[in-house]
């Protein structure tokens, strides 16, 4: 029988395999491939095969029999279920988040609506974010309250827009870039969509660009913003730690709470567990919670000071991010306070979290304008620390 079948290497529409070779008294003359249990080539005198013409994002199932000059025939090798590739296509309707009219932003079936506890801030931009997850597939608890293990092929999506008007959101909105992290062969790929005029579509694009933004907000006054789309590059530098790229949001203890987002209506972990999207974990009460840094009621003024820096600064603010080491500041929820660096720094963190100055400004990216709400509240913290 022939042994050790895995797969090498996979494309979106093919694969390539590898087993060690059959041995028996008589010479081995070749060896018959079978995916899905029907026989797809046939081998002489190698232990490799490519499987073209396959379905992109599909899962298929193989397994290797060996065979000799008189037709006899070994029985098969380990079975090996083996998906190919989803890359990113040119437009987004393609990428299979939506149904029916885009503008709409109707997830497609079989696709999450999730949201976040404590949230990033983006120059005041609505987000709304998507999971998509390969059919049978699920997340699963790695061991901690970080990001839990995610399959191959899963795509996140966050989609970033305004409404006209915040006192009346029937009178639509401004949609503006779709930021899609895709999963392939074990690292994540990054994607940026940005969409036209007409809403109609999002075009994949690697350039960063800015676009004039009008808007009414929920005092009835006038906002004008000049939204930053961020390059590859910049995209890169948020979610890269030692060269690596994850995402930086959905860790389980930001997903730990009850969005009442309509869809999901009970605590976001234990819908998860309902309903087979997470695994390993049987009860949400295993994993803390990140402070929602909004939330006076409940937590803490220190608890929502280290709240809103994990989510808007520690993902460079942490070792392998990509502030110098030389800052020796880790805002990681997790670490130490006295290990953080926040007190010694707190004089410099006040003056560039309300700066707009562009190479001054914290963060560097993804804000132009100052987050009131959040200064306010982080100008306590710092107060707070000090006392």
């Amino acid at each position: 029988v022939p042994t050790n079948l895995i797969a090498t290497t996979v494309t979106e529409t093919s694969i390539t395999l590898s087993w060690d070779a059959a041995t028996d008294d008589t010479q081995v003359t070749g060896y018959k491939v079978f995916q899905d249990g029907i026989e797809v080539a046939t081998v002489a005198n190698e232990t490799t095969a490519i499987i073209s013409n396959l379905e992109s994002g599909t899962e298929y199932v193989f397994y290797i029999t060996a065979f000799d000059a008189e037709a006899n025939e070994s029985a098969p090798s380990n079975s090996l279920s083996v998906a190919t590739a989803i890359n990113f296509k040119q437009s987004l309707q393609e990428m299979g988040f939506f149904s029916g009219n885009i503008s709409f932003l109707q997830p497609a079936e079989g696709v999450i609506l999730y949201d976040l506890n404590s949230r990033l801030f983006t120059d005041y931009a609505h987000k709304q974010r998507l999971l998509k997850l390969p059919e049978g597939k699920f997340l699963e608890y790695n061991n901690s309250n970080m990001l839990p293990k995610f399959p191959d092929n899963t795509m996140i999506a966050k989609t970033f827009y305004y409404f006209n008007d915040e006192t009346n959101q029937n009178a639509g909105k401004k949609i503006i870039e779709t930021r899609v992290l895709l999963k392939t062969n074990g690292e994540w790929k990054l994607g940026n969509y940005v969409w036209n005029q007409s809403q109609t579509e999002a075009l994949l694009t690697e350039e960063g660009s800015i676009t004039p933004i009008t808007y009414i907000d929920s005092n009835g006054s006038t906002q004008n913003i000049n939204y930053e789309i961020p390059s590859n590059e910049n995209c890169f530098t948020c979610h890269n730690t030692n060269n690596i790229i994850n995402p930086i949001g959905p860790k389980l203890r930001n997903l730990n709470f009850n969005p009442q987002n309509g869809t999901i209506n009970i605590n976001q972990l234990q819908y998860f567990l309902d309903n087979n999207i997470l695994k390993g974990i049987s009860s949400p009460d295993e994993i803390s919670v990140l402070p929602d840094w909004t939330d006076e009621d409940t937590y803490t003024i220190f608890e929502r000071g280290r709240g809103y820096m994990e989510i808007n600064c520690a993902h460079c603010h942490q070792p392998g991010g990509i502030v110098p080491p030389g800052f020796l500041l880790d805002f990681r929820l997790e670490t130490p306070f006295e290990t953080t660096g926040i007190y010694s720094h707190r004089g410099q963190i006040e003056d560039r979290i309300q700066s707009t100055v562009p190479s001054y400004r914290m963060p560097l990216l993804g804000r132009t304008i100052v987050h009131t709400e959040g200064v306010t509240m982080m100008l306590d913290y710092l107060q707070a620390i000090e006392d």
